[in-house]
């Protein structure tokens, strides 16, 4: 081929630079990434519906215009269709704060999959099923595109994240002094937030007592000096604080708080329901009785004899008066005088104790003709008198209160299940809150012998006997406030006997050689597992330490048995500019990972989209 002379060449560039240039497709293009490929289409369905033109002709216009931007200018064009499907995590990370973890391996393949398919189906032209025969290939390219540019970028964010890692810790370290430091390791093992602790606290629950760092705490201790001292005051006098603190919850919605006890507050209301009942029933003692209830009396001391023993027991009792009748020995009832509405009560009382015995003796038969003569009597008296039965009802009542009590007072001991039936049945609110009281006191009666540490315990847990019959008879709403104090007080003695008991363990032993090094135990356990970015972190905190002096050990003992939440709170959060700077770089790594799953999907499902529509056509065409 001949070479070009200088003034061919300078003519063919002025020919060429004559010609009109492609106009450029930057936000059509970016819109296609962004749309999954239809932004061609929604823009000339519009321009159709506003110029009316004709929409395969405005259609036409679009995409020529975007396949000659691709032609003239491939890699700019490629750059923004992919830009435009990377934006939407890109846009949604002020929205999240960084807060949305990265993407698995897995859910990467997940995401890019539907998004190579959406691109598939977006990029089509034809009907649905021309399109739809387009998504295999656009899944499947997706799912592998997704995948490697997110596992790119995933490891890219890594490599920045440690950089800035090791920086902060280099550099800043990770608080403002040395006790810092050491408490914000401490809490990193707990793998709760600096939010979570302080509420935990505000709940009553200071981070000594926190069962993933006991053995930090404990090697804390066993270096004696001051922080011993101030951990040894405080765990040994904890226990019995929050136990109280959980009873005195308990008490507060189980039963009278005024009271000493449960079981005193239901000795004081027995005794003035009783003096109440007296004093009701003392109305009808001088009241005669109708002739209708006189002859329902006769009759029923002739059928129940046995009642008139009872009768007279307790007439010679209280008054030391022979009984007002006499019974023949056939059977004949004579009255010495006219009985009183409140003998004929009592009579009928007895008649019902003896029916009681009966049954208690396993004679249901004979029980069950006493308890009639029992009835029959009481609607005479009931409905001559009809007073007298109010006045029953109101003592009954008393007496159901008072039998729910005894039975809460057995809620803890037998079987579970029947003391929850118990329970259940109960539908007065008077008698329910008396059982509660009964529980109450048993709980009480409890706290008071060695096995009040156990009881709490077991309180605290929902599948024990105690825990199961608490979380039924406690008041619902109140339940949650209740189980969070058993559950302190329980923690609090597991703390303080691990803590303050016993000798050093090798655990201990080796939290006493982390202190002051910044390394957690959640550290240690990446390094076994060969993590590269552990192994490099605890590299850069491995650097010769002075270790804590007293003072430095005493302000965190101080600090791990504190009560101000405010604190603990500003004590355990680094503000330094370093560990900013680290957030906000791993919020834009992150998303920058969420973002190149939507890109590769994008780039994965273009040469593969068609192929897979030739393979499902090829199919459906045989």
């Amino acid at each position: 081929m001949t070479e070009l002379t200088d003034a061919q060449r300078a003519i063919l560039e002025e020919v060429l630079a004559s010609q009109p240039k492609v106009p450029t497709q930057r936000t059509r293009t970016a819109a296609q990434g962004l749309t999954f490929g239809t932004s061609d289409e929604i823009e000339a369905r519009a321009r159709s519906l506003f110029t009316g033109r004709p929409y395969d002709e405005v259609l036409a216009e679009i995409r020529g215009g975007l396949e000659a931007y691709r032609e003239d200018r491939p890699g700019q064009a490629l750059a923004y269709e992919i830009g435009g499907a990377a934006l939407p995590a890109l846009a949604a990370a002020p929205f999240t704060g960084g807060a949305s973890a990265v993407p698995t391996l897995a859910r990467m393949g997940g995401i890019g999959a539907l998004q190579g398919a959406g691109y598939a189906f977006g990029t089509g032209e034809g009907g649905a099923i021309e399109r739809l025969s387009r998504v295999p290939g656009g899944a499947a390219g997706g799912a592998i595109g997704g995948v490697v540019a997110g596992a790119a970028t995933r490891a890219a964010s890594g490599a920045f994240n440690l950089l800035t890692d090791s920086a902060r810790r280099l550099i800043g370290r990770r608080g403002s002094s040395v006790v810092e430091n050491e408490i914000q390791r401490l809490a990193e093992q707990t793998g709760r937030t600096p939010d979570q602790i302080a509420n935990d606290i505000l709940n009553g629950r200071i981070l000594a007592e926190n069962a993933t760092i006991s053995a930090a705490v404990r090697a804390l201790r066993s270096q004696g000096g001051e922080a011993s001292r101030v951990l040894q005051e405080s765990l040994s006098q904890r226990p019995a604080q929050t136990r109280q603190q959980a009873m005195t919850e308990l008490r507060t919605y189980l039963s009278d708080v005024t009271e000493p006890s449960a079981l005193q507050a239901q000795r004081r209301s027995d005794e003035v329901a009783r003096a109440a009942e007296r004093s009701a029933y003392s109305q009808f003692e001088n009241v005669a009785a109708p002739d209708e209830i006189v002859e329902a009396l006769a009759e029923t001391l002739r059928r129940v004899p046995a009642a008139s023993r009872e009768v007279e027991e307790a007439l010679r009792a209280s008054t030391g008066q022979n009984p007002f009748y006499s019974i023949a020995e056939d059977g004949a009832v004579t009255f010495a005088r006219p009985p009183t509405v409140s003998e004929a009560e009592r009579v009928r009382r007895a008649v019902e104790n003896r029916a009681s015995s009966l049954y208690r003796e396993g004679l249901g038969g004979a029980g069950e003709a006493v308890a009639g003569a029992g009835r029959e009597l009481r609607e005479i008296i009931d409905l001559s008198v009809p007073e007298l039965a109010t006045v029953r009802g109101q003592a009954a009542a008393v007496r159901a209160n008072r039998d729910a009590f005894v039975n809460g007072q057995r809620a803890l001991a037998g079987d579970v299940n029947e003391r929850l039936m118990e329970f259940s049945q109960l539908t007065d609110p008077a008698a329910i809150q008396s059982y509660r009281a009964g529980l109450m006191a048993a709980l009480e009666a409890r706290a008071a012998t060695g096995s009040r540490q156990s009881m709490i315990r077991n309180l605290a847990n929902e599948e024990t006997k105690e825990g199961m019959i608490l979380r039924t008879v406690f008041p619902q709403d109140q339940l949650d406030q209740a189980i969070n104090a058993l559950e302190t007080a329980s923690q609090s003695q597991s703390a303080s006997s691990f803590i303050l008991g016993g000798s050093p363990t090798t655990e201990t032993a080796m939290e006493a050689a982390r202190q002051g090094m910044g390394v957690s135990a959640s550290d240690v356990v990446e390094v076994l597992s060969g993590s590269p970015a552990a192994i490099a972190r605890v590299a850069a905190n491995l650097v010769p330490s002075r270790g804590l002096s007293e003072a430095e050990r005493t302000r965190i003992a101080q600090i791990l048995v504190s009560e101000d939440a405010d604190l603990v709170r500003r004590a355990i959060t680094d503000e330094s500019a370093m560990a900013a700077l680290q957030q906000r770089i791993s919020q834009i790594m992150t998303s920058a990972t969420r973002g190149a799953v939507g890109a590769g999907a994008t780039v994965g499902a273009m040469p593969t989209a068609p192929v897979g529509a030739a393979a499902i056509t090829g199919l459906l065409a045989q």
